[in-house]
């Protein structure tokens, strides 16, 4: 059995991780660790962990202890990862990775020094939709891919009294909708076409007055020529989640992108000017989203290989963000 510590009681650590831990059929749950003694006692009551930890010195000390799941702020990461990583943990850290590029490759580079695996949670790669989405570009379904569009829009302006108003503020979250959902949907981007070789963006705080951007336009070109036009913003009253995926032959539409569906509109030769066909698939997401990932982790240290989404691939994400943010600031074209 693998035994694993948790960090950090938060929604995320209650809703889905510590049940995906538990649920994975060789591992335990055997520590959480949280600077608040209250809530500290209230998660492990619910959830029956018998070890608890008021410091991070406390939990890297446990020798029982085999993998460190972290789920914290952003700020936070790569610290907690790099100590965890330092005591010969293997260490499965939230989105995005680390605040900067370098921390990623310091991470990456403890990792090895310490042959230990370093994972990161970007879990819609495990949408079964996405695989079908694979597909049906392998197969050339829809042709040659021209262009992807993705717009995640909402409204978020937490009182100064939120516990979640780390999110607004820029050395504690990395930036706005960009960091917060833009960087799951660029992961998949990553994963579906590969990544950008040149990056535009546009970063502006339109209607609130919080640190970081509420509002984020990118143009980019993909590896393979395509183009990719994607939009975050946090100041809409109407929320949209959409990830299109334009061919010379059909259009594969994910609406919304977190949803069951893969809708596929194609024109037969003999059809065109009298619309498309239209196929939707429908394909469930796991009841629990971070469990596909968190069993992927403790599979891979059980055969010895690396995750999924390892520290390297976690990595192509920041260096994404890296570049939108060097365009939004220097007004220039970015290349990586």
């Amino acid at each position: 059995m693998l035994n694993w510590g948790l960090v950090g009681c938060g929604d995320i650590s209650n809703k889905r991780v510590a049940p995906a831990i538990q649920a994975q059929a060789d591992s335990n749950l055997l520590a959480v660790m949280s600077p608040y003694q209250q809530e500290l006692d209230g998660f492990m009551e619910k959830h029956q962990v018998p070890r608890g930890y008021l410091t991070m010195e406390d939990m890297v000390q446990d020798p029982d202890i085999d993998v460190i799941y972290v789920a914290t702020p952003i700020f936070l990461h790569y610290g907690i990862a790099l100590q965890a990583l330092k005591a010969g943990k293997h260490v499965l850290v939230e989105k995005p990775m680390a605040m900067t590029v370098e921390e990623c490759e310091t991470l990456i580079l403890e990792a090895k020094n310490q042959n230990r695996k370093l994972g990161v949670c970007y879990f819609r790669r495990f949408f079964p939709k996405l695989a079908e989405v694979k597909r049906l570009i392998e197969e050339d379904e829809i042709g040659q891919v021209i262009q992807v569009r993705i717009i995640f829009h909402s409204n978020y302006n937490p009182r100064d009294d939120d516990p979640k108003r780390w999110r607004v503020v820029k050395a504690k979250a990395g930036g706005g909708p960009l960091w917060d959902m833009g960087c799951h949907k660029l992961d998949m981007l990553v994963d579906l076409l590969g990544m950008p070789q040149k990056v535009y963006a546009l970063m502006d705080t339109q209607t609130y007055s919080y640190e970081v951007e509420d509002s984020c336009s990118v143009l980019m070109k993909l590896e393979s020529g395509a183009h990719c036009m994607a939009s975050f913003n946090w100041n809409s009253a109407v929320w949209s989640d959409e990830f299109t995926i334009l061919g010379t032959k059909g259009k594969i539409t994910l609406l919304p992108c977190d949803g069951d569906g893969v809708i596929l509109e194609r024109t037969p030769r003999a059809m065109r000017g009298l619309g498309a066909e239209v196929t939707t698939v429908g394909i469930p997401n796991h009841a629990n989203v971070h469990a596909p990932l968190v069993d992927d982790f403790a599979r891979a240290l059980i055969e010895g290989r690396e995750p999924r989404i390892s520290g390297i691939e976690g990595m192509k994400t920041n260096r994404i963000l890296a570049a939108i943010e060097e365009s939004a600031v220097t007004g220039k074209e970015i290349s990586l």
